[in-house]
């Protein structure tokens, strides 16, 4: 269903006039979180903004559209699949991003300042479209710089060429990062830095090692804990799942889970064995759905991801 609200999207987006553009700016920091800085720019002829527009929707949509390279949307849980559309739903437990400080941040674009020496890392393209009868906000990102100093660029007059020397504001039509009312849509990875989304799944790593430490169901907490906040490990706990956590506090669980992924267990109470870094990760990818079984070779396997099974 989403990948259909993609395409109408794109499709639709044509339909709305009275774009705004602006150039957009941001800073992460560890005390104050993310800020944007925004400033609304126009474009000349005043027809420029909804031709842009229209390129974008060409680009993506019909037979042999960018979007005809993706087989899903899947709610963002650390993976990096060039087919696969990732979604920040509202609700999502496992990440959080600063919806509300984005939104504000063009909405309180700055209208005054010199444009030229903003120091901008992607450029917005903000609106209301209807589907489906009813009006939603919609925002098209671009995460390249959208003010650039050309080299080797020139102009012809007076029969001759000469060296363009001046900054440019340069629009290219790939669009990255794709908010429709208050979901966000990653249409590729360079997303990611937008939300700062390395510090959104280190938190929800460290956060879920301080819960299993709590259960007490391993048997070395430091190789777990160092085992799991390092490497790619904490990206995999943006698909942490709860449930499986919970399922893991009865004894007779840990000694499924121990059978099937080859985990050791020690002790009356059934601990796991994370003594060996090895034992440790492969703890986390069934915790982080990057394990499952495979029912007809019996072995356990490592995936990308799992989604609910359509029958």
């Amino acid at each position: 269903m989403s990948l259909a609200l993609i395409h109408n999207i794109f499709t639709e987006i044509t339909e709305s006039e009275n774009w705004s553009v602006h150039l957009l700016g941001f800073k992460h920091s560890k005390r104050n979180g993310t800020s944007y800085n925004c400033r609304r720019i126009e474009l000349e002829p005043q027809q420029k903004t909804q031709n842009i527009i229209e390129e974008i929707s060409q680009l993506y949509r019909g037979q042999n559209g960018r979007l005809s390279k993706y087989s899903d949307v899947r709610e963002y849980d650390g993976t990096c699949n060039g087919t696969t559309i990732y979604r920040i739903s509202e609700n999502n437990e496992n990440v959080t991003i600063d919806i509300d400080a984005l939104i504000q941040g063009i909405a309180d674009s700055d209208v005054e300042s010199d444009p030229l020496e903003m120091k901008a890392q992607a450029y917005v393209l903000s609106n209301e479209i209807v589907i489906a009868g009813e009006e939603h906000r919609v925002k098209l990102i671009s995460m390249n710089n959208p003010i650039v100093s050309l080299k080797n660029r020139f102009f012809h007059k007076d029969d001759k060429f000469w060296e363009i020397s001046d900054k440019v504001l340069n629009l290219r039509t790939t669009i990255n990062v794709l908010v429709y009312d208050r979901t966000v849509y990653f249409l590729d990875m360079s997303g990611e830095i937008l939300f700062n989304m390395e510090r959104a799944y280190k938190i929800k790593c460290h956060e879920s090692v301080e819960v299993i430490e709590k259960m007490n169901i391993v048997s070395d907490i430091d190789i777990f804990k160092t085992t799991a906040t390092t490497g790619q490990n904490p990206r995999k706990f943006a698909a942490f799942s709860t449930s499986k956590l919970d399922k893991l506090s009865k004894k007779r669980n840990r000694k499924k889970a121990a059978e099937y992924f080859k985990i050791p267990i020690i002790g009356d109470d059934c601990q796991f064995d994370t003594s060996k870094k090895e034992d440790a990760d492969n703890l986390v990818k069934v915790l982080c759905n990057k394990a499952m079984w495979d029912i007809l070779e019996e072995m356990p396997v490592e995936v990308d991801g799992s989604k609910n099974w359509v029958v």
